[in-house]
């Protein structure tokens, strides 16, 4: 489990828990963890939400790479 990654950095600087992410993203808290551990990536529009909830940008989630990856995932 990747306890420093950016999107768990900045949820924690918001004190939201995995759970209460997961359900203001309507997606599984399974799902958050593939995210958040970077095991899977979201789509665009739900990279897009994360990054407003958490009051960042999508490039500070997300290397350039990986916002390859969420650019193609549909």
């Amino acid at each position: 489990m990747v306890l420093d990654g950016t999107i768990y950095t900045y949820r924690m600087k918001k004190k939201i828990s995995q759970q209460k992410f997961a359900d203001l993203l309507d997606i599984p808290r399974t799902t958050m963890s593939f995210y958040e551990n970077k095991r899977m990536y979201p789509s665009l529009v739900v990279a897009e939400r994360m990054a407003d909830i958490l009051d960042t940008t999508i490039g500070k989630l997300y290397d350039p790479s990986e916002l390859d990856l969420i650019r193609n995932n549909k």
